[in-house]
């Protein structure tokens, strides 16, 4: 039996072609659904396992000790479960549209609706046993990548492996790579195996676990045949999604005035192109979703013999030679004149409002260590002559119980010395040059403490200061509380850390001080905590995270943006201060913003949420923090 041939694709698009319209309504009502009701859903559940925990917010590695505890992996089964049976649900009305016309039957969205929820507890099972299948096959690849990564990088600071890339470091790299690409081709080979798990269950009634089974005896004979088609249509989905983004840039090039006196044309350019993005993308991932049903429908309409549907449908004979479009054209554009006017006072609001938003703080991140080795004198220095309002430094403790300035446990990257900080006395950091490694020029360079810092700035800026708990501090909040305080340094200091434990120890101490979290991901929503300050990478500074930190009276503060678009787009959105490697330049994007008309700063907004300028999608590795 041959899957992949010319015949076989003319049909499918014939069913595309006349079923079209219904395809189209149910994906958009299932993305509707999804933010009304589903995600709203999702997030409860996820609410209420959380519940189990101290705050209801887990933080980078409280959330994997969170999975691995039992009452995590229940609540990954089930919020699992639930987000694939959503999946297949969407999936399976597709399914359910286009076999029905496979069968010359009329099926509208809401037949294929009722007919899929009708099955809702199998969808539920099948879901279940396939996740946990799959959990169970990468498993063994997770403990494998991990083991990797203890025999290989275990041994010195994982920024040290990161910056200087060692050849332990490609050896992790490759090795992890010939994993990845063997566990793709087994999930790939098992996806082709369970492929008409879910037509079986909607169209013969099939249970979840024996829809899994006997799946994979049907497809036993042209598996081979089945997981080509899956390549090829991932690969196609990637060049035509491709195809699509280099094609709005290049318009958007030609297009768009450089002519930033223009600022209505590039404006309006600017705005054209983000329609023309999002429409693109979704006529891509709408494609993408259509066909892949549609195309399952029809290996399962191979099987021997011909399937028929059970459950009550529209009778064979009533599909017609043309499309069929349920849903009155009036009210479809009704709801687009509701969409577009709202996408407008959207807009104008927003060019109204960045006029009021609070300055922004530059926060210079281990100083100027652009211009200048990170958490050194001259980096501190080289931040104050930057015109930084802040500098974010790392302390822990050294041997001698002194507090130093010193963001990794080693000093392999910046001396190529393998001691670890809580090794190192006072005599020995003395002799360690920690500026040659930026340049020959910073060789005399040592590792400040505090102390030293704090007495530096003093009157100059504020310090952010970063708490470093590698297992081996004794007492470094007390001691970062003395230095302070002895410095006279109150009142221009915030103390964030990772460890949200170690930061409420020191609020206890100090309640009247500031203090922040730093979050690379979390789970919940994180401003809920007590903090005055989240401190979140570029990724998870979402408009509707700020806006909920400001509602809660909290600030954001958003690391490491080293791009002048992602900075602009960053404060459009509201946030607090950026963290920067180069405050300098973040200064002169202020300054530029200042100087800016409502409608300018709406145009530098749009081309960075186009994507038209680059910079956006870039994000800092938890290494930053």
């Amino acid at each position: 039996m041959s899957l992949i041939d010319l015949s076989r694709a003319r049909r499918t698009w014939t069913i595309l072609r006349r079923t079209w319209p219904q395809l189209l309504v149910t994906v958009l009502l299932m993305r509707v659904l999804a933010i009304v009701a589903l995600t709203p859903m999702v997030g409860l559940l996820l609410q209420l396992f959380l519940a189990s925990t101290e705050t209801g917010v887990l933080i980078d590695e409280d959330i994997l000790v969170f999975l691995l505890h039992p009452t995590g992996v229940a609540a990954l089964l089930v919020m699992g479960s639930v987000i694939l049976g959503i999946l297949f649900a969407e999936q399976g009305v597709l399914m359910v549209i286009g076999y029905g016309a496979m069968e010359d039957r009329r099926v509208t969205y809401l037949d294929a609706f009722r007919h899929v929820l009708s099955r809702w507890r199998r969808l539920l099972s099948l879901s279940a046993h396939f996740l946990l299948r799959m959990l169970l096959l990468i498993l063994p690849f997770i403990l494998a990548t991990v083991a990797i990564f203890l025999s290989f990088l275990n041994r010195y600071d994982i920024n040290f492996y990161l910056a200087r890339k060692p050849p332990e470091f490609w050896w992790t790299v490759g090795l992890t790579a010939l994993l990845g690409l063997f566990l793709g081709v087994l999930l790939v080979r098992k996806l082709a195996a369970w492929i008409l798990a879910l037509p079986m269950l909607l169209f013969q009634g099939v249970a979840g676990k024996q829809a899994l089974r006997a799946s994979a005896e049907a497809t036993a004979g042209f598996r081979w045949r089945i997981t080509q088609w899956l390549v090829l249509y991932l690969l196609l989905v990637g060049v035509l999604s491709t195809v699509v983004t280099t094609t709005i840039s290049l318009v958007g090039n030609a297009v768009v005035p450089r002519d930033s006196g223009n600022l209505i044309l590039m404006a309006l350019g600017l705005g054209s192109v983000l329609l023309l993005s999002v429409a693109g993308n979704q006529f891509v991932t709408i494609l993408a979703t259509v066909v892949l049903p549609l195309t399952v429908a029809r290996f399962y309409e191979a099987l021997p013999p011909p399937q028929e549907i059970e459950g009550r449908l529209p009778a064979r004979g009533t599909l017609g030679p043309t499309p069929y479009l349920d849903v009155p054209g009036k009210a479809m554009l009704g709801i687009g004149l509701v969409v577009l006017s709202a996408t407008g006072l959207g807009a104008f609001y927003f060019a109204d409002s960045v006029e009021g938003m609070d300055p922004v703080a530059v926060i210079a991140h281990r100083g100027a260590s652009a211009a200048a080795p990170e958490n050194t004198m001259a980096a501190f220095t080289r931040a104050i002559a930057d015109g930084a309002d802040w500098i974010e430094l790392d302390v822990q403790e050294d041997a001698d119980g002194i507090v130093v300035v010193q963001h990794d446990k080693d000093f392999m990257k910046s001396a190529g010395n393998p001691l670890k900080i809580w090794d190192a006395t006072s005599t020995d950091l003395r002799d360690i040059d920690v500026g040659s490694f930026f340049d020959p020029a910073f060789a005399q360079e040592r590792v400040p403490t505090l102390r030293q810092v704090l007495q530096q700035v003093k009157g100059r800026l504020g310090v952010v200061i970063e708490l470093k708990y590698y297992g081996h501090d004794h007492d470094l909040e007390a001691r970062v509380i003395d230095v302070v305080e002895e410095t006279g340094m109150e009142g221009d200091i915030l103390v964030m850390s990772l460890k949200y434990d170690g930061m409420r120890k020191t609020a206890a101490l100090r309640p009247e001080w500031t203090y922040g979290l730093l979050a690379t991901v979390s789970m919940g929503n994180p401003t809920r905590l007590d903090v005055d300050f989240l401190a979140v990478n570029a990724a998870a500074a979402s408009a509707s995270l700020i806006r909920d930190a400001h509602r809660r009276g909290m600030k954001v503060y958003v690391w490491t943006i080293n791009d002048p678009v992602q900075m602009s787009v960053l404060i459009s959105r509201g946030a607090d201060g950026l963290i920067t490697d180069e405050p300098a330049l973040a200064r002169q994007v202020i300054a530029l913003r200042d100087d800016l008309s409502p409608l300018g700063t709406l145009v530098i907004w749009l081309a960075g949420e186009t994507g038209l300028l680059q910079g956006l999608d870039e994000t800092s590795p938890e290494g930053d923090a």
